[in-house]
């Protein structure tokens, strides 16, 4: 038998799972221009000035290995580059205006799924949820949610 609590905790573990399988089944389905982890991986460059591969392995907790290989995957895309000054060990990232281009593509697509999602709520609900997935995220002290400055 499991309390309420624990109830709700499933509930909510389950509704993020769906979250979660919707979005990746909507952008395979929709032929957004870029699978979940391109966005992601480009949304983290775009959003931290600077970074390295070894910076995104360690803020989105993956393998470096992984990340180069990605990165080289989004090289040969040409939707990332390395910048011409180096930062120590590692090259420094950036996008490159076609990068820059598909990445505001896909975050329109992902944006308007959210915004029909969100059809005939409140502004009062929006505030909720978004206080309230603010609030699960600042939980984890290693969030790599960008600030929403």
């Amino acid at each position: 038998m499991t309390t309420p609590r624990e109830d709700r905790m499933l509930a909510v573990y389950s509704n993020l799972e769906a979250i979660s399988r919707r979005g990746v089944a909507r952008n395979r389905r929709e032929a957004a221009p870029l699978t979940v982890v391109q966005h992601t991986l480009l949304m983290f460059v775009a959003t931290t000035p600077g970074c390295r591969a070894i910076d995104v392995a360690a803020a989105l907790r993956l393998n470096r290995s992984t990340v180069s290989r990605q990165v080289g995957d989004l090289t040969g895309l040409g939707l990332v580059r390395t910048a011409d000054e180096p930062k120590g060990r590692g090259q420094v990232l950036e996008l490159t205006p076609r990068g820059d281009e598909l990445l505001a593509t896909s975050l329109r697509a992902n944006q308007q799924a959210l915004a029909a999602r969100l059809e005939g709520w409140t502004d009062d609900e929006i505030d909720v949820l978004a206080r309230g997935l603010e609030r699960f995220n600042a939980a984890d002290p290693r969030s790599t949610t960008p600030d929403p400055a």
